[in-house]
């Protein structure tokens, strides 16, 4: 009996040790996110004032207003649609070409091709900038930065490497025997791949593209090389300083806005998003 009160102690000990660390885990991380909440309802005077309201009393709306509203200095409205099209564009062409790329090396024999894994893998411990100047002299070459194509090319490329080793951990998972019933009645690599495995990875397929979503939506450095004219969110956020003072309630409100869809997919697939990088990284 005393060997098992100390077991029992000690779970007890251990859990509270867990709950207690992932409380202030989620305290230290959502406390900036609350700050900037409650900065975007108050108005400019209180914002600014040394009394600083946790709890505000009332809660005003005006900075989303003036910073949605058109001809505003930042364009943030003209800013979201952009990074959204940007984004929704991005996360289709990962998931057209990482599906194919994750079927090869996962079942094929190619030769190197867990080299060829472990090499596209590799480049993100590089700096992106080693990538950005170069791309960016050949797109202006090209006559093509400044536009979408511009944003969706360097997306693409830096978010595939992750898509096809997520969805090669999907596919490394699936029962050969299926694909090998589906050659026995004549089905060829191409028609396993699109009548099998496509439906068995719908999973994978969805969170490749809530993930290369979210990296294309919160990317900062790539849009704010190759555009100018062409207004995306993040670069749209440091456009709030004007010659007089910073609107910081309006930043916060824009801020605000620019995180909604990613804490949105955040929220809802919660679950999917941690059975995924758990399941990849099993590999």
């Amino acid at each position: 009996m005393t060997f098992l009160r100390i077991r029992v102690r000690r779970a007890i000990l251990r859990n509270l040790l867990i709950y207690c660390s992932a409380a202030i885990v989620l305290f230290v991380m959502a406390f900036p996110l609350f700050g900037l909440l409650l900065t975007s309802l108050q108005p400019e005077a209180v914002i600014r004032s040394r009394d600083v309201q946790f709890v505000p009393e009332t809660l005003h709306l005006e900075h989303f207003a003036e910073v949605l509203a058109p001809g505003h200095i930042a364009q943030v409205r003209e800013a979201m649609l952009n990074s959204f099209i940007v984004s929704i564009l991005t996360a289709i062409v990962c998931l057209v070409i990482s599906l194919p790329a994750a079927y090869a090396i996962s079942r094929l024999r190619l030769p190197g091709r867990l080299v060829l894994l472990g090499a596209m893998i590799s480049v993100y411990f590089l700096p992106t900038t080693l990538f950005l100047i170069p791309m960016f002299v050949l797109f202006v070459s090209w006559g093509i930065d400044d536009s979408f194509l511009s944003l969706i090319i360097p997306y693409s490329g830096f978010i595939l490497p992750f898509e096809i080793w997520i969805l090669k951990a999907f596919i490394d998972k699936l029962p050969s025997d299926i694909e090998d019933a589906a050659r026995v009645d004549g089905c060829s690599d191409l028609q396993v791949m699109m009548r099998v495995v496509l439906p068995l990875v719908r999973p994978g397929l969805l969170a490749g593209f809530i993930f290369a979503f979210i990296l294309s939506w919160i990317e900062f450095l790539t849009p704010l090389i190759f555009t100018s004219d062409l207004k995306i969110s993040t670069v749209a956020l440091g456009m709030f300083r004007s010659t007089i003072d910073i609107k910081v309630g309006q930043q916060a409100a824009a801020a605000v806005l620019t995180l909604l869809p990613v804490a949105f997919l955040m929220l809802v697939f919660q679950g999917l998003i941690s059975r995924v990088l758990l399941g990849a990284g099993d590999r």
